[in-house]
């Protein structure tokens, strides 16, 4: 008995000075309250406000100037979507206006991606600022060419996607997650020639694991930015008195 006393009062011990080692090492963190009132808060430079006025109110005149009205509204959807068709069709009519290819061939079709779409278009009315937010990001527009291989890559991509991608100039069958039927301008996949897809500098560089684009046989700017090209076309379809529209063509669809 007396030795199972000295084996608890041991334990014990060694338990106490490790607690105590323990709490001696932990740091002291010093603090302040400080309320928040109106004591505390700084002053408003009237200066430095005046002059961000200046600037801040002709720039939301301009924000909600209205460049287009829309027949119907478009959200993105997938195989394919009205939003969708609506910026492919318009970003590879306006690339293709501005492209001033190296070799004089044209651009063969248009790959956008899903996630850059980061708003829809309402119907009526369409502000210069709802296309900010449709497409927040600085992306330029750039043509890459590339092998019969990578091409063929980049459709099997497009038919194991989860997500409706914005093409444009191209019509696809898919069947198991696998490209049955690819249609470039109206003809079938040639393996033994290259293509020119236009898309954004962001997907060119690999992004959305459109890893295909990567090492391509070429690489040319446009010299316009997707966003730019959104407004472009919209400020000219108004001019024209017209509204912007969209329409499901099964440019993208699914065999049975």
């Amino acid at each position: 008995m007396f030795k199972y006393l000295k084996y608890l009062l041991a334990l014990i011990i060694a338990l106490t000075v490790f607690s105590c080692a323990e709490q001696a090492e932990r740091p002291v963190v010093e603090s302040e309250v400080i309320p928040v009132d109106s004591i505390n808060v700084p002053e408003k430079d009237t200066i430095i406000a005046e002059k961000i006025a200046k600037y801040r109110e002709p720039l939301e005149e301009v924000m909600k100037s209205v460049i287009a009205y829309s027949e119907q509204s478009m959200e993105r959807g997938t195989p394919e979507g009205l939003l969708n068709n609506f910026v492919a069709d318009l970003t590879l009519k306006i690339g293709s206006r501005v492209y001033d290819p190296e070799d004089d061939k044209p651009i063969d079709f248009c790959l956008l991606n899903y996630g850059g779409l980061r708003t829809s278009i309402p119907k009526g009315a369409v502000t210069k600022s709802r296309v900010y937010e449709l497409m927040p990001f600085e992306n330029e527009l750039v043509v890459v060419t590339l092998t019969p291989e990578k091409t063929y890559e980049l459709f099997k991509y497009l038919a194991s996607s989860e997500r409706g991608m914005p093409v444009s100039g191209i019509r696809l069958g898919i069947k198991d997650e696998y490209p049955e039927v690819i249609k470039i301008r109206g003809e079938s996949f040639d393996e033994n020639r290259n293509y020119k897809v236009l898309t954004s500098d962001y997907l060119a560089h690999g992004g959305d694991n459109m890893n295909f684009f990567l090492q391509p046989i070429n690489y040319e700017l446009v010299g316009i930015k997707l966003r730019d090209a959104i407004i472009h076309h919209m400020e000219n379809v108004h001019e024209q008195g017209r509204k912007i529209s969209s329409v499901l063509d099964e440019r993208i669809f699914y065999l049975h």
